[in-house]
């Protein structure tokens, strides 16, 4: 163990190659391997690795002030950064990374995973093989077995090849899927997770949506002339369709996706059952009027039967 001004360094004999976790000769990663314990006293850091030669983890000029790496070939240079696994490197201010050949290289950069890279400011990468591609603010979470990254500032970026369950109860009954392979989310809509069954009176629903004001619209904040919206305001909806006999159908600033194609199917299927009443009367309307034809016909044989027979009489 070695004192100096404070720093504090302890260091093991070197280890053979093949202790390294990277340890690939036909990669020319190869280099003998020492564990060590470094108290950087002038910059407030510490360091608990093991390293190869090249390794900089440990030299006193490339830590970072209030900073940590623990590990194998990290490294901590970023201002009060922290990097933890097997080279896990950060970079820049405030930035962590914890996982294996990963960087967090922007302030305020989060990194976890297995080969992930978050190289801009304020941003987060998860997972495996991906980057946030310098888009500030961005996050990019999943896996992706080539690589993928976010492509714009401040967005949101999900891999899960396995698709997406989203629930919002613990009993797992109530929630969206969204399937491997699909574009759309699912409603859960299994029978036996419903209960307190009611019908519904589909004239009410056709009559309530006939005086329902229907516009075109945009929201606030967006442009009109490029993100323009057809559809009811939810106030209108909630005021036709907000209760029942049991309670409250959602809320009167938001429309449940579910619950208004429920309205459309109750209202198509009364549209449907008002056509086949339509057409059951136009039916027995052609039925009869056939019948009056039939019956028309026959009263203008007889009549041309009695007009001969008059004819005759009379020579």
């Amino acid at each position: 163990m070695h004192v100096h001004n404070g720093t504090i360094l302890s260091v093991t004999p070197k280890f053979p190659p093949e202790t390294s976790p990277f340890y690939a000769p036909l990669l020319n990663d190869d280099d003998e391997v020492i564990h060590a314990f470094k108290w950087i006293h002038a910059k407030s850091a510490i360091r608990f690795l093991g390293k190869g030669f090249y390794n900089i983890g440990l030299d006193t000029l490339n830590a970072g002030r209030f900073s940590s790496a623990t590990g194998y070939d990290s490294y901590a240079s970023g201002l009060g950064s922290s990097s933890f696994g097997l080279r896990a490197r950060t970079t820049a201010f405030g930035s962590f990374a914890a996982g294996r050949a990963l960087t967090a290289g922007g302030n305020l950069s989060f990194a976890q995973g297995d080969f992930t890279v978050a190289d801009g400011p304020n941003t987060i990468s998860m997972g495996t093989n991906l980057s946030n591609n310098y888009q500030s603010g961005s996050f990019i979470f999943g896996h992706a077995n080539g690589s993928a990254q976010n492509t714009s500032d401040n967005q949101f970026k999900s891999l899960f090849g396995g698709g997406y369950e989203l629930y919002s109860n613990a009993a797992l009954t109530i929630g969206m899927i969204l399937s491997p392979g699909n574009n759309a989310w699912t409603v859960v809509s299994d029978v036996r997770k419903k209960e307190n069954f009611l019908p519904v009176q589909g004239n009410r629903f056709l009559k309530s949506i006939s005086k329902m004001p229907l516009t075109s619209w945009n929201y606030k904040g967006q442009t009109p002339n490029v993100s323009r919206h057809y559809g009811p305001m939810v106030q209108d909806f909630f005021k036709a369709f907000g209760t029942d006999a049991h309670g409250t159908i959602g809320t009167d600033t938001t429309i449940n996706q579910a619950d208004l194609d429920g309205v459309i199917l109750v209202a198509i299927q009364e549209l449907v059952k008002i056509s086949d009443e339509l057409e059951k009367e136009n039916d027995d309307m052609a039925t009869e009027v056939a019948m009056l034809r039939l019956k028309l016909s026959a009263n203008k044989g007889r009549k041309a039967k009695i007009s001969v027979g008059i004819t005759v009489a009379k020579r």
